[in-house]
């Protein structure tokens, strides 16, 4: 009898641990990216960085139209092989123009992701923080649910809070 009853303890005792609910929490990271003071002058540095490159890029296109008007202005007055120079002038430059338009991009990306990359991770850590004081087991990005409990956990504010934001 007296096995009995421990065993039922025990296994009661087992169970409980089974039985606790399980805590999930959702952030909204948008509206928190949108509330970073450093986000404004990475998002400034980051539209700067692509004027600069337009500018280049339509100085180089510029240049393009220029020469081709010029060629089509005169191509009959132009020898065969002053011609043939010409054209192949003509699609070199509009190759490197291509080939800088591909360049660009790929720098705009690049910086993108050195000057926003840093925020992203004070995030993350901030979230992992509050999750973890809040013994939550799973944490969900709030854009990419299409429901949550009133259970679940909206760690937003708490996150703003540790990252000393509004």
């Amino acid at each position: 009898m007296k096995k009995i009853i421990i065993l039922c303890v025990v296994l009661g005792v087992a169970l409980s641990g089974f039985a606790q609910k399980l805590k999930f929490g959702h952030v909204d990271t948008n509206e928190i990216f949108a509330s970073m003071p450093e986000r404004e002058a990475a998002t400034k540095s980051v539209e700067e960085y692509a004027k600069t490159l337009e500018t280049q890029l339509q100085s180089l296109s510029k240049e393009l139209e220029t020469k081709y008007s010029d060629y089509m202005a005169n191509k009959d007055s132009y020898s065969p092989s002053i011609a043939q120079m010409k054209e192949e002038e003509i699609v070199n430059l509009q190759q490197r123009t291509q080939a800088f338009q591909v360049r660009a991009q790929e720098d705009m990306q690049n910086k993108e992701l050195e000057l926003l990359e840093p925020i992203y991770t004070r995030i993350q850590e901030a979230i992992k923080t509050v999750a973890a004081e809040k013994s939550l087991l799973y944490v969900f990005e709030v854009s990419t649910l299409l429901y949550f409990s009133e259970e679940s956990v909206d760690i937003t504010n708490d996150v703003k809070i540790k990252l000393g934001v509004k």
